[in-house]
């Protein structure tokens, strides 16, 4: 089940057969049903996940308010970004948006990882770049574009998972009310 995983750590760096000994000794596959909560509000991040298969959701709340600030798919790396780095409790939530399968890492085993493999240490940070990437574009995309174009461009960024995804989440996520995306979606078909 980790060998597609493994494949990607290799197409960004090589890595020593000694590192995936290491990794197979501390990954956890796990099984989670759909709306199992990874991380709430509050808590501190200890893990670094990958989806495996699945899907879920990254949100903080506002005013009461669920606002979606990222999807995880198939591939994606994803922690609790305030809270894992800082050790301490954290305002976002990770939430599973169908049954999904996993890997996780605690934090500290990483950390260890990381100071016995400097290769593996070269792929945290390709990996964190990318996750940051992927952060930064939900900001630029409220920031610079119309309703419309955030809707279009969310369709071309998610492709493969936008039906799967609850429109009040979308709607979060592009920073418009459900009854404006209805509407969007309504033009955009016609």
């Amino acid at each position: 089940m980790l060998s597609a995983f493994y494949n990607y750590l290799r197409s960004i760096h090589p890595l020593s057969p000694q590192i995936f000994a290491d990794l197979d000794n501390y990954l956890e596959i796990v099984e989670l049903p759909k709306n199992e909560m990874l991380l709430r509000n509050g808590e501190v991040c200890n893990y670094t996940y990958i989806m495996l298969q699945g899907l879920a959701r990254i949100y903080y709340i506002q005013d009461a308010e669920e606002i979606s600030c990222m999807f995880v798919e198939n591939g994606d790396f994803f922690i609790g970004t305030d809270s894992y780095y800082s050790r301490k409790p954290g305002d976002l939530n990770i939430q599973i948006l169908q049954a999904s399968t996993i890997v996780r890492i605690h934090h500290n085993t990483l950390q260890r990882l990381y100071e016995k493999h400097p290769q593996l240490n070269y792929v945290g940070r390709v990996l964190t770049e990318n996750y940051f990437q992927k952060s930064e574009e939900r900001l630029s995309l409220i920031r610079m574009h119309t309703a419309e174009e955030r809707y279009l461009l969310l369709l071309q960024r998610y492709p493969n998972i936008i039906a799967q995804i609850p429109l009040k989440f979308i709607a979060s996520y592009i920073s418009v009310a459900v009854e404006t995306l209805s509407r969007i979606r309504s033009k955009i078909s016609k």
